[in-house]
């Protein structure tokens, strides 16, 4: 792997890709970077959003920007791309920025690593420095964190669509999240106990008819990295979704969710057999299998499509977000034959279309499965929406496909 600049220097004699980065570094006092610059970045909201100069595509351009000196060597993770992009630094200063053609409705998730170039000579040397520094953007307020796995996780985000008015703006916190359940499910089939969060409509429709229930796989991601409590109730409340009752099912760790999630049929029975009925017997009711959704992220997305196969009779509305359907032995897919009963809704990133390290063609693949899904009769959905493998793509994507559903 070899880097994109060597020296990691953008040179002064060849013109800045941003005009607002141009025009800022031409006044004198701003040319070295220093107090006087950061000054005026904090009252700038980073990454730099630019609509100056016309795209006959339409795009926007955005600008990231690091602060170090001569040894940072600051890499984009996750962003706008299918690769990692290194910063380059203007010469003579400590600023380091990328600047990248985006589309307007882009929803994004990325991080900072601080990797020098004599980290970057193999993958696996790559792999580990980036792991190692990974931190999200200091210039950004606007983050998604939390729990999972047993490790802490945060994210910078920008979403233009939300920004300009695409979807609704961001509420604050509400009192009214819905009557919750906290248990631990012992599963005989899976040998293993799991932590179960079991979120009920907001009180002032939990009388409404009929309800929803929603499973939500590697539940403690969805309830604290993606922080969906908050959002899900916020879209009962305005009507954008239908009243539901939310299941976020635990994660196995390390191995053992890559063995549940990989097309597991007995973490499938588990859900079906052991798990829905205990939730059913929570919350004093039962729910039509046209009324049950399951839902899941990357191997969660395959692991939510793999259960609606195996169980019709309990589950009939998925949605995969980024669905790793690239899975091998994913058998059960062939076999069904009649699926008029299914509802599914694929969401995935314009920029999983393959990439970094041999990365799989995600667009391709969730294409490819739901072609095969409308031939026996399902009702499929394919959406490739401005993001990539991330929270917030997988956060905007997972409301959008709930009201498709609705």
């Amino acid at each position: 792997m070899e880097n994109v600049r060597p020296d990691w220097i953008w040179p002064g004699t060849e013109p800045l890709p941003s005009p607002w980065l141009r025009d800022l570094f031409s006044q004198d006092k701003y040319r070295q970077g220093g107090r006087l610059f950061w000054q005026a970045m904090s009252r700038l909201s980073c990454p730099v959003v630019e609509d100056i100069e016309p795209d006959p595509q339409g795009r926007l351009r955005l600008t990231f920007v690091w602060r170090g000196d001569d040894q940072s060597h600051p890499w984009l993770i996750g962003g706008p791309s299918a690769e990692h992009l290194p910063l380059w630094q203007i010469e003579g200063s400590d600023i380091w920025f990328r600047t990248v053609w985006v589309p307007r409705d882009l929803a994004l998730a990325y991080r900072f690593a601080q990797v020098p170039p004599s980290q970057t000579k193999t993958q696996d040397a790559f792999r580990a420095a980036v792991r190692q520094s990974l931190m999200p953007d200091p210039l950004n307020p606007d983050t998604l964190s939390g729990t999972w796995l047993g490790h802490q996780e945060a994210f910078s985000t920008i979403d233009l669509s939300r920004e300009r008015g695409a979807h609704p703006a961001r509420q604050p916190l509400l009192n009214d999240l819905g009557q919750s359940h906290r248990l631990t499910f012992r599963s005989r089939l899976l040998n293993a106990p799991r932590d179960i969060y079991i979120q009920a409509p907001p009180q002032a429709l939990a009388r409404s008819d009929p309800q929803r229930l929603l499973f939500l796989l590697d539940g403690e991601r969805c309830e604290q990295v993606l922080q969906l409590p908050g959002e899900l109730a916020l879209a009962q409340l305005s009507g954008a979704i239908p009243t539901t009752s939310v299941v976020y099912v635990g994660a196995g760790h390390g191995a053992s969710r890559v063995q549940e999630l990989g097309c597991n049929p007995a973490f499938a029975r588990a859900l079906t057999w052991e798990l829905l009925p205990r939730v059913e017997q929570v919350l004093g009711r039962s729910f039509a299998p046209a009324q049950t959704q399951i839902a899941g992220a990357s191997l969660g997305g395959l692991a939510a499509l793999h259960t609606a196969l195996l169980f019709p009779e309990r589950f009939q509305q998925v949605i995969a977000l980024s669905g790793s359907f690239w899975w091998p032995g994913f058998a059960e897919l062939m076999a069904a034959t009649d699926l008029r009963h299914l509802r599914a809704r694929f969401s995935v990133g314009r920029y999983e279309s393959g990439g970094l390290f041999g990365r799989p063609d995600m667009v391709a693949a969730s294409q490819r499965v739901a072609k095969h899904l409308q031939r026996k009769g399902a009702e499929v959905a394919v959406s490739i929406r401005s993001g990539g493998h991330d929270p917030a793509l997988w956060r905007q994507s997972l409301l959008l496909d709930l009201m498709s559903l609705s």
